[in-house]
């Protein structure tokens, strides 16, 4: 096959579908390897261009330009190996070649679906702490002074959120209790002590 595919004439000798194919093949090839390397360097990837908006979910869209020029990619590669390598007559190779696209262009679209998956924001609600004990993480000037952190469970998840003091200077490691927060989304925090024990 690889003889052929420098030798243009001897390729249209095989017909027109395997010159459509060359064409597919080396353009989806280069067009997708291009949109890799675009991502790589921190392009939008595909939102922007048509595709489902994953800000509010991870939705799984078929159709991207991604996913097509995979499917112009396998449709290509496949096709020039039913004609050239295989033998193959036209309605074969066109059957087989169009299904590889479409398992090209399904694996292209579920890893950009898994790759939002990941790259999904997931929203937490503050007010999950309030009651909660906390540690101190970095150490929390007294009240009005300026804030510190805490490590706290908020909606299940371990976060490290800043805090303020409702009283006195608190140290590293102390834990304290959760008791308000802010509408700057800073915890009101005060010493376990003076909350009468663990919450």
């Amino acid at each position: 096959m690889w003889d052929l595919l420098f030798d243009f004439s001897g390729l249209a000798e095989r017909g027109f579908d395997a010159v459509a194919y060359f064409l597919m093949a080396i353009v989806g090839t280069g067009l997708f390897l291009l949109r890799l390397v675009f991502a790589g360097f921190g392009a939008d990837g595909d939102v922007g261009d048509g595709d489902v908006d994953f800000d509010s979910d991870a939705s799984f869209t078929f159709f991207s330009v991604l996913s097509l020029l995979a499917f112009f990619m396998g449709t290509g590669w496949m096709g020039l190996a039913c004609r050239l390598d295989w033998d193959l007559g036209r309605a074969p190779s066109a059957a087989i070649s169009l299904g590889t696209g479409v398992l090209m262009m399904s694996f292209a679209s579920g890893l950009m679906y898994l790759t939002r998956r990941l790259n999904l924001r997931v929203d937490y609600d503050l007010q999950t702490a309030v009651g909660r004990t906390a540690r101190v993480y970095l150490t929390i000037p007294q009240q009005g002074k300026g804030d510190g952190q805490v490590e706290v469970s908020v909606s299940g998840r371990k976060k490290v959120l800043p805090a303020s003091s409702t009283g006195p200077k608190i140290p590293a490691f102390d834990a304290v209790k959760v008791v308000e927060v802010r509408d700057d989304g800073v915890l009101l925090v005060e010493p376990l002590e003076a909350s009468g024990g663990n919450a």
